[in-house]
């Protein structure tokens, strides 16, 4: 400032300088407001990634040889089963059966032998679809028996999951989440008799199965010979569900081997001669191949050539594990803060949505490079995760600079394979001044104030894309096309 400017800023009054500096305090905060970007991903939008394509170090070779077994001196009547790996990729051997769906009265009985089981493996017996996206764990559509294993034995679980990937059951061994998880099913050859039974009409229209298992011989565990019933959730069965197939399937994450053997079976009323082969359908079940969707290789990013979330080619998305090493793909914004008023929107679909998995996208901080910003701070967006009786939720979620964490406990579903136009909008002066994050998915919204003293709190952001969970569980599959969103450029 000049001598002479300075000479006549002192002449004048107080309140005609007040004036002129909230003045200059309001044009600073115009000049600095956030601006809106939009990429369609038509061509490389130039996006730093950080781990977003992580390569094992280790490559293993999965070995699926399992099917018809002819009669011999173990099971005298033949039976289906035989070494069966935990791997992404799908692999089954089944009945084809007319298609079923919640409204279809369902029974099987037989029984079983596992013969052997190491650890992180688990195969899935029953009612399936054939139509299977891979990667996501248990079969979506389906009802039948889960079988965990251990080098000691497996654990048991009866559960169906429905076409919106929503699940119920029970376990029908003790389990305890985080504190009890014993294996008593076991891998001696032991042979155990089972019944499954599925009711759309019990439970008051809601639908009802019920299953029970007793081992051939021997004192019987306090499971053992107990009938467990489930009833469906209220508007599980509406949401609906297709069964084509019966039989063994693995479990569709990077694991173990199981071997096992199921004889003496019954697929709705229908007894499965066994003494010669059933022709049934295999898919993948005689196979070997390096598996490199191993847990924590994420792969996502810029996808040139899919379409997934509609238009044309061109989009970005793709694997994120909730495990391994932090991961991001982002586009730089500048510097915004919990004080700006943020938006975006865009297109999105989500393919693959694993039991205990999940991921997040919105405005973050790239300061730290080894652990998620939900945890670490600074972020505000969307987190796409949810129980598994649920699915995934769409949901608003933030993270302070203090490492305070916030959003909303609930939120619209993300159902797989459909594409749906998502909005967020978060006002800083909403809820009496604390801020609030309205996030909306199709026709649904929820809104999720920030508490008190939470935008004092503060959070600064200088990247708005795409990153991980840390906490291991599985992997989701998800993809975005058309977006704009507020920077600070």
């Amino acid at each position: 400032m000049l001598a002479s400017d300075r000479s006549g800023w002192s002449e004048l009054s107080d309140s005609v300088k007040v004036s002129l500096m909230i003045l200059a305090a309001c044009l600073q905060s115009t000049l600095a407001a956030p601006s809106l970007r939009t990429e369609h991903f038509d061509h490389d939008p130039g996006w730093e990634g950080l781990n977003n394509h992580f390569q094992p170090t280790k490559t293993k070779t999965v070995h699926q040889d399992f099917g018809y077994c002819a009669p011999s001196a173990a099971d005298t009547n033949g039976a289906i089963g035989g070494t069966v790996t935990r791997a992404s990729k799908p692999a089954y051997y089944a009945a084809t059966i007319a298609n079923a769906t919640l409204n279809t009265k369902l029974s099987a009985s037989g029984a079983f032998r596992l013969k052997h089981s190491s650890g992180s493996s688990g195969i899935f017996f029953g009612f399936f679809n054939d139509k299977q996206p891979g990667g996501g764990g248990r079969p979506v559509n389906s009802l039948g028996m889960d079988f965990d294993g251990e080098r000691s034995g497996a654990r048991l679980a009866v559960r169906m999951i429905n076409g919106q990937n929503k699940s119920c059951g029970t376990f029908i061994t003790p389990f305890i989440p985080g504190k009890f998880r014993p294996t008593p099913i076991r891998n001696d050859g032991t042979l155990y008799r089972w019944k499954l039974d599925y009711d759309p009409d019990a439970a008051g229209g809601k639908g009802q199965f019920r299953f029970v298992l007793k081992r051939d011989g021997g004192k019987p565990e306090e499971f053992e010979g107990k009938t467990f019933s489930v009833d469906l959730p209220a508007g599980f069965k509406a949401e609906g569900a297709v069964f084509n197939r019966f039989g063994l399937m693995n479990m569709m994450k990077a694991g173990g081997t199981m071997r096992i053997y199921f004889s003496e079976l019954s697929i709705n009323q229908q007894k499965v001669g066994l003494a010669t082969e059933p022709g049934w359908v295999g898919s993948g079940n005689r196979d070997s191949y390096e598996e490199h969707d191993q847990a924590g290789a994420h792969d996502f990013g810029f996808s040139p050539t899919t379409s997934f979330a509609g238009g044309t080619p061109g989009e970005i998305g793709g694997k994120f594990w909730r495990s391994g090493s932090y991961g991001y793909y982002a586009g730089r914004i500048g510097a915004l803060a919990l004080t700006d008023h943020l938006e975006a929107s865009s297109r999105v679909v989500l393919l693959v949505g694993a039991p205990d998995s999940d991921m997040y996208f919105g405005w973050f901080n790239s300061g730290s490079t080894n652990q998620s910003p939900v945890l670490n701070g600074n972020f505000l967006g969307v987190h796409i995760g949810g129980p598994t009786r649920i699915g995934h939720y769409f949901q608003p979620a933030y993270t302070t600079a203090r490492g305070n964490r916030g959003g909303s406990q609930q939120g619209p579903i993300l159902s797989p394979n459909k594409v749906f136009q998502w909005t967020l909008k978060y006002d800083p002066d909403a809820h009496s001044g604390d801020g609030e994050i309205e996030v909306r998915l199709g026709d649904e919204t929820i809104k999720a104030p920030l508490r008190p003293g939470r935008k004092v709190e503060g959070a600064k952001f200088d990247r708005f894309g795409l990153f991980t969970s840390t906490i291991g569980g599985q992997m989701v599959q998800v993809y975005f096309d058309d977006l704009t969103y507020s920077t600070g450029h």
